[in-house]
C-alpha cells in the first residue's frame, strides 16, 4: 500500500466547475501522500461564461495544491485529462474513469463533492488487494445510511455499490461498463434481476431505467446506473461498509442535479472503520439492499 512512504494505490479525482469543493476533497487526498494522482475535468458548457471561469478556477486550485505537495514529494506524479468540450454528467465521468483504467489495474475514485474519512483510503486499498482476483466482487463503496449493522464484519456484500461518489474498483470490472447498453434486452435484465431476488416492482423499475438509458442515456445524465447494471449482468456484487466513511457535500447549492437540503445522503457524518474485520460470509445481504 505504501512505496517510499507514499500511498501507492492510484487515485482519480473527477472534477467540473466547483473550485471550493475541489479544494476540500483534494486536500484530504493529499494528506494520504499519494504517489500517482489522476485528475479529470469535463469542459465548460457551451456559451456558459460562468462555467469557463469556474473550470479555470478548478485548474488553478489543482495547480496550487499539487505544486506545493510536489515540492516535498519527488516521486509524485500528476496526470490530468482536461476536456475542451462539455461531455455531460454521464459521458464526462465515464470517459475519465475509462482514461484512468487505461493506465492502472485498480484504483480509488472520488468525485469533487465526496469528502472521505481518513480511514477510507486504507479500507479501499486493503479490499482492492484482498479481492483483486475475485471476479464476483466488482466495487468497493464508502457510503452507509443503514440503521443497523449487517453481518459480522466491518463491511458486507450488496447487489450494488449504491452511491458512486467515493469508491474503488478494478480495470477488470470497469471493462464490463457500457454507457448505452444497446445490446441488453428487457427480457435479459428481468432474468438477471430475478437471480438477485428482486420482486416484480423492482424488476420493472430497473427495466424502465434500462429503456431510458437506451433511448438517450437518461438525457446524458447517467453513468452510475449503467455501472450497477454491468455488475448484475456479470453476476457480481459490491461491498458496503458497516459505517459511513464518506460525506457528500454537493447535493444542494451548486449541484447540477439538485436535491433537497437534508436529503438522505446530504452531509452525513463519517466514522472510523479501522482496523478492518472481514465478514465470515460473502453472501449478499439482500434485506439490507431491500431496506435501502
Amino acid at each position: 500500500m505504501f512505496v517510499n512512504n507514499m500511498f501507492s494505490i492510484p487515485i482519480l479525482l473527477i472534477t467540473f466547475n466547483r473550485p471550493d469543493h475541489v479544494r476540500k476533497v483534494l486536500t484530504e487526498i493529499l494528506k494520504q501522500e499519494p504517489q500517482d494522482l489522476y485528475i479529470c475535468q469535463d469542459g465548460a458548457r457551451e456559451d456558459n461564461d460562468m462555467d469557463r471561469i469556474k473550470c479555470r478556477e478548478v485548474r488553478d486550485v489543482v495547480n496550487e495544491l499539487t505544486s506545493a505537495y510536489a515540492i516535498d514529494h519527488n516521486d509524485f506524479t500528476l496526470h490530468t485529462l482536461y476536456q475542451d468540450k462539455n461531455l455531460g454528467c454521464g459521458p464526462g465521468p465515464a470517459s475519465g474513469i475509462t482514461w484512468f483504467f487505461e493506465h492502472v489495474e485498480m484504483g480509488i475514485i472520488l468525485e469533487d463533492d465526496a469528502v472521505p474519512h481518513e480511514d477510507f483510503f486504507e479500507y479501499a486499498a486493503t479490499l482492492l488487494e484482498k479481492y483483486k482476483n475475485d471476479e464476483s466482487v466488482r466495487a468497493i463503496g464508502s457510503m452507509n445510511v443503514d440503521t443497523q449493522k449487517w453481518g459480522d464484519g466491518s463491511y458486507y456484500f450488496s447487489m450494488m455499490n449504491r452511491n458512486l461518489c467515493a469508491w474503488a474498483t478494478w480495470r477488470r470490472a470497469w471493462q464490463a461498463f457500457d454507457l448505452r447498453l444497446m445490446n441488453i434486452s428487457k427480457y435479459r435484465m428481468q432474468r438477471v434481476l430475478r437471480k438477485y431476488g428482486c420482486n416484480a416492482i423492482e424488476r420493472e423499475y430497473w427495466c424502465d431505467r434500462l429503456a431510458e438509458i437506451q433511448k438517450d442515456g437518461c438525457g446524458g445524465a447517467s453513468w452510475d446506473m449503467q455501472f450497477f447494471m454491468s455488475i448484475w449482468l456479470s453476476g457480481g456484487k459490491g461491498i458496503i461498509p458497516n459505517v459511513n466513511i464518506s460525506s457528500n457535500i454537493g447535493t444542494v447549492g451548486e449541484a447540477t442535479h439538485q436535491m433537497a437540503a437534508g436529503n438522505i445522503i446530504d452531509n452525513i457524518p463519517t466514522h472510523p472503520i479501522l482496523p478492518l474485520i472481514h465478514p465470515s460470509s460473502t453472501t449478499i445481504q439482500s434485506e439490507a439492499d431491500r431496506q435501502f
